[in-house]
């Protein structure tokens, strides 16, 4: 600089100067990925041949294996393809280097030493994992695999939705460069769109679809769900969800009020805990005087969504009575309170749940027939648990941070390989809810020893519903026994529906905890009911 600039002057020019460098820095930078990049398609393209010319879906895999360990040294490779998209437990084909196995009938048969964890992320995210050095890789703390083989470099690339390619190095780190990177992802790019579908019929590699608020899934069943609701949302006519217990049917309707034009509140009634003498004044409201107790006069709880959304969860449980009241205010749009003449307008949407099979009001469902249809314009069904399998993971990651965010002061917690595996061979009968349930026990468990790594010894068994005996007598005389069989009957289910807490399913059945305690006491010392 010259000396006989002004200080200040000398000070701008010298950030000048310094942008400068930046810029060219930032440029060069550019300029490197673009030339990488075009590096690792020239020779993907050269390697395109070989790989057309292999006739079977092993032998392409072999091709690939041979070309990544020549160009990159790996000691140990594999590359996988599965028999359904992202399941890492049905394998259809595999060809590896340095001690990989084969795969009969789909089952798992490679190496110990692999780790599933980040073959598990690359199948979820669809996304290449490279790491220089994975035993210190704030990522894969949680890996229990990487962790206890202390493995170095670690890269991983998806075949498409088809499969990935594995390859590490236990012993030295930052063994795979950025130009080698670039060549093998471009390869795998190649590779995985000429592979065969693992599920025939469906588009290789479905769009990525826009998540609903609340909502976690990107299985074909999830997908369809949500592309209902998104339907649906903007719609003004009624909504009908059908689902089993636990699958989320009010986080859709949740979903569904989020997306809609209604501006009011979200009011739901889980119908199943209100009694049939309650229920319509709940829902309708009632006069003063209308009924012993009623000093004032109420509005319910279809005056307290106006403008917005009425969620009635288990709407089959509703006596019959007040399933008509319901079906006017579908059709008129109005309705009375309990007691009173005056006529209201309800100026809202109902959305409508239940768990039961509905088969057009027929058979033996609960609705009435003229309700069904009047809320069968829109449906939506949510897929149990078992038929979404695919989402397991990422939602079991998704609960795991939710219920790790409500304790204060907690440590990030993950799930160790073998929970993950463990998660994924239960049956869930009890769906999300108890998918919840087990991780929240889980993260219990792993917290008292003191241990960030949720393992699969955490996750015990939900409780199951107990099992009914056989009846103690079918003579029609045995009245106090049928009564007992009944109250049975109505007990295993609320404590069911209550998820075996005893408080909650005194509610469900109208009496206090205390007497239910004795009742349950009582038949426990009688033996299995």
């Amino acid at each position: 600089m010259d000396e006989g600039l002004p200080q200040d002057v000398t000070r701008a020019l010298q950030r000048v100067a310094t942008l400068d460098e930046q810029a060219a820095s930032s440029l060069e930078s550019v300029l490197r990925r673009v030339l990488r990049a075009a590096d690792a398609l020239s020779w993907a393209r050269e390697r395109l041949p070989a790989l057309l010319a292999a006739e079977t879906e092993p032998a392409r895999l072999q091709v690939l294996i041979d070309e990544a360990v020549a160009l990159t040294g790996a000691p140990q490779a594999w590359a996988i393809t599965w028999a359904t998209a992202g399941d890492l437990t049905r394998i259809r084909a595999l060809a590896g280097h340095g001690g990989a196995g084969r795969t009969a009938d789909g089952a798992w048969v490679t190496p110990a030493d692999v780790s599933r964890s980040v073959l598990g992320r690359v199948a979820r995210e669809r996304r290449p994992a490279w790491s220089d050095d994975a035993v210190a890789d704030a990522r894969f703390l949680g890996a229990e695999s990487v962790q206890a083989m202390a493995l170095r470099s670690i890269g991983c690339v998806p075949l498409a939705d088809r499969g990935a390619l594995y390859l590490h190095d236990p012993d030295t780190p930052g063994r795979f460069t950025p130009s080698a990177r670039a060549r093998i992802a471009a390869l795998c790019a190649l590779l995985g769109e000429i592979l065969p579908d693992p599920e025939p019929g469906r588009r290789p590699s479905a769009p990525p679809i826009e998540p609903l608020p609340g909502i976690v899934g990107d299985t074909p069943a999830m997908r369809e769900t949500i592309a209902t609701v998104r339907a649906f949302a903007p719609m003004p006519w009624p909504v009908l969800i059908l689902g089993e217990t636990g699958t989320g049917k009010e986080a859709i309707a949740q979903a569904i009020h989020a997306l809609s034009p209604q501006q009011g509140p979200f009011v739901a009634l889980n119908c199943g805990t209100v009694t049939p003498e309650l229920a319509e004044s709940t829902l309708f409201g009632h006069a003063r005087g209308a009924f012993t107790g009623a000093d004032r006069a109420r509005g319910g709880l279809v005056e307290a969504a106006t403008r917005g959304t009425l969620f009635l969860d288990e709407i089959g449980e509703l006596a019959p009575g007040v399933q008509a009241k319901l079906l006017r205010l579908l059709q008129e749009g109005t309705f009375r309170r309990v007691g009173d003449d005056r006529q209201r307008r309800f100026d809202g949407r109902i959305v409508a749940a239940t768990h039961r099979p509905v088969d057009e009001g027929g058979g033996d469902t609960p609705f009435r027939e003229d309700l069904y249809h009047r809320l069968s314009a829109c449906v939506i069904r949510v897929p149990p648990l078992r038929e979404r399998l695919g989402d397991l993971a990422t939602l079991a990651d998704h609960l795991l941070a939710r219920a790790t965010d409500e304790l204060p002061g907690a440590p990030p917690l993950a799930l160790a390989d073998e929970a993950h595996q463990a998660l994924r061979h239960r049956p869930w009968p009890g769906n999300v809810r108890e998918l919840q349930n087990v991780l929240k026990g889980g993260i219990a468990r792993a917290l008292a020893r003191g241990d960030t790594t949720i393992k699969a010894m955490d996750l015990t068994p939900t409780p199951t519903r107990r099992a009914a005996p056989p009846p103690r007598s079918n003579k029609p005389t045995d009245l106090i026994g049928a009564t007992e069989r009944f109250q049975q009957e109505r007990v295993r289910a609320a404590l069911a529906e209550a998820d075996e807490n005893k408080t909650r399913a005194a509610e469900l059945l109208g009496v206090s905890r205390q007497w239910l305690h004795r009742l349950i006491a009582r038949w426990d010392r009688q033996g299995p009911w």
